[in-house]
This record gives C-alpha cells, structure tokens and sequence, in this order.
C-alpha cells in the first residue's frame, strides 16, 4: 500500500506500531517518536529520586555514568 503513495510516509511510533525493520520493508520513509524519548527520562529521573528518598542509596549513578559513556563515545 506505501508503495502506491507519491510522497513520503511517516508513521507515529506508538503502543502496537510495528517495529522499525518491519515498516522499512513496508517502504516508511520516517518514523517519528514524539516526546517518548522526553518520556523516557523523565521515567529516569523520577526512579532515581524515588531510590534517592525511599532507600538512601546511589545506585542510580552507576545506571547514569554507564548511559552517559555510551552516549558519547
């Protein structure tokens, strides 16, 4: 069905989409994210600072220095 479209398709990644090899294949030009990698930090943060209240403990800075070097390098 893409294929018979003369402009470019772009899909919304979001709960059921395919994944990112299947709608290549299927000729999508762009998937889009949104705010879910926003999201998804945000879920970071509020992990860490529940660990930081509820227990004391840094574990968190382990998960973020390891992020962080994958990040940029």
């Amino acid at each position: 069905m893409i294929r018979e479209v003369d402009r470019p398709v772009n899909v919304l990644a979001l709960d059921g989409v395919p994944a990112v090899a299947e709608l290549a294949e299927a000729g999508v030009s762009r998937i889009s994210v949104g705010g879910s990698f926003a999201f998804a930090a945000l879920g970071a943060l509020l992990s860490a600072a529940t660990e930081l209240r509820e227990q004391g403990t840094y574990g968190f800075r382990a998960a973020g220095a390891a992020a962080a070097r994958r990040a940029f390098s």
